[in-house]
């Protein structure tokens, strides 16, 4: 009787195991809540492995508050660099890969050395991590901008 009840607690247990891998398996992001109808402001990020969180409020003090974001809707997105450097496409995302695509089909002039690396980020980015009030949009390990939803 014991060997049954032990036998019995085993199965339990890696049914119980396969339950929980499979509903891990599962979790996908809402991509509609990520992305559609809100407008995400850069807050740092990582420029070739350097951290850029101080340079982004230096540059929100410059700029004023119409720079450094992007506003998706349903399949576009647009935003802006500074000085009225604006950019727009469209946007394709995976939930369950969080993987990203952005296709522009307005290209900003990008005058200043930190705009040009801030799009080019943006134009080039795989990837995307998300929680209730940041977005993160990576490049690849060493180019990655952080982005809330306040300055």
């Amino acid at each position: 009787m014991t060997r049954n009840l032990l036998k019995i607690v085993q199965i339990a247990f890696c049914i119980g195991l396969v339950l929980l891998t499979c509903t891990a398996c599962e979790n996908e992001d809402d991509i509609d809540e990520i992305f559609i109808g809100k407008t995400w402001y850069m807050n740092g990020g990582t420029i070739s492995g350097k951290k850029l969180n101080s340079d982004i409020r230096n540059f929100y003090t410059d700029a004023g508050t119409n720079a450094y974001y992007i506003t998706f809707s349903s399949q576009t997105f647009k935003g802006m660099l500074t000085n009225g450097d604006s950019f727009a496409g469209t946007w394709t995302a995976d939930g369950k890969k969080q993987t990203l695509k952005l296709k522009m089909t307005e290209t900003p002039t990008a005058s200043t050395p930190f705009d040009k690396q801030i799009y080019h980020i943006i134009a080039n980015a795989t990837s995307y991590r998300s929680g209730a009030d940041f977005l993160q949009l990576k490049k690849d390990g060493e180019n990655v901008l952080l982005l809330g939803n306040k300055r």
